[in-house]
């Protein structure tokens, strides 16, 4: 990427995502003329840029946004980040949002909003979310409840320890 666009820069990471910005005239032409390393087959068919020639080819890089624009992203930490961008490639068209949150039940995760994220980052506080769940002992079924925390800049899975971090 760098090869192409020397003044991008990374911003985040994902499992098998890289979020890049990049400010520079003529993007998208500039990315087709490398197609040979990008699959276009999720672009609307009737988008310019729209070739479906890389689709499902293992190591090749796909716009995640379908060639919409991405207005603003809120990454918190690993697996939980919020992405403001178009709904399609029209500049006019209606905002979305798509989050990702991973640990919290799907219910709590759709009442999630950009804005928290936002607020989040602003000023970081801890949440804490009870799950139920329904689990298994010995062949005995037995009702969970497990204290989650969430939706925090803190991660919890890291404990510091005085001289050593587990």
């Amino acid at each position: 990427m760098l090869k192409w666009f020397p003044m991008a820069e990374l911003i985040f990471t994902d499992t098998d995502s890289l979020y890049y910005t990049i400010e520079a005239p003529d993007v998208e032409e500039k990315l087709y003329q490398h197609r040979e390393f990008l699959d276009y087959s999720d672009y609307p068919a009737d988008h310019k840029y729209y070739d479906p020639t890389n689709k499902l080819k293992l190591g090749k890089f796909k716009c995640e946004t379908k060639g919409a624009s991405i207005i603003e992203i809120v990454a918190l930490r690993p697996k939980m980040y919020s992405v403001l961008m178009r709904k399609d490639t029209d500049p006019a068209s209606e905002i979305v949002e798509k989050q990702r949150i991973k640990g919290i039940s799907r219910a709590t995760a759709r009442e999630l909003r950009h804005k928290q994220y936002l607020d989040q980052l602003s000023e970081p506080i801890e949440n804490y979310q009870v799950n139920r769940r329904i689990g298994h002992k010995a062949h005995q079924l037995y009702t969970f409840e497990v204290y989650n925390s969430f939706f925090s800049l803190f991660i919890s899975t890291q404990r510091i320890m005085p001289n050593f971090m587990l």
